[in-house]
């Protein structure tokens, strides 16, 4: 796996989401919140493939949370924990979420990119 290439999908995705969270449609925070999901789901992926070797393709969430607590610590995985918890909701959801909860998702998101940058140098 290519651990390079995951990190640098991460951040890539979190400038888009942090661009879209800057706008002043709620469709636009929508997706801010979609696209921090999935920076923090490649940031967690390059964790695991740096520490752990292989990155996680679980089915289920709590599996590839539970790697990641493995990988690099509970105070990072709680991070990936609260995007997973949105995922669906997101990216699913009948409603707009409101601009705070799109601030939230993309705040974990960052946390998660910064704690991998950290791990990655070591």
């Amino acid at each position: 796996m290519a651990v390079s290439i995951r990190m640098k999908d991460a951040r890539t995705r979190l400038d888009s989401a942090e661009l879209q969270l800057g706008g002043s449609d709620p469709h636009e925070w929508k997706h801010a919140a979609e696209i921090a999901v999935s920076a923090g789901i490649a940031a967690s992926d390059a964790v695991c493939g740096h520490t752990l070797g292989f990155k996680i393709a679980a089915e289920s969430h709590r599996d590839a949370v539970a790697a990641l607590k493995e990988a690099a610590g509970a105070p990072v995985a709680m991070h990936l924990d609260a995007l997973l918890a949105a995922k669906s909701v997101q990216s699913h959801g009948d409603r707009l979420p409101s601009r705070k909860e799109c601030e939230r998702l993309v705040q974990h998101a960052r946390r998660l990119i910064e704690a991998a940058d950290g791990i990655l140098r070591t």
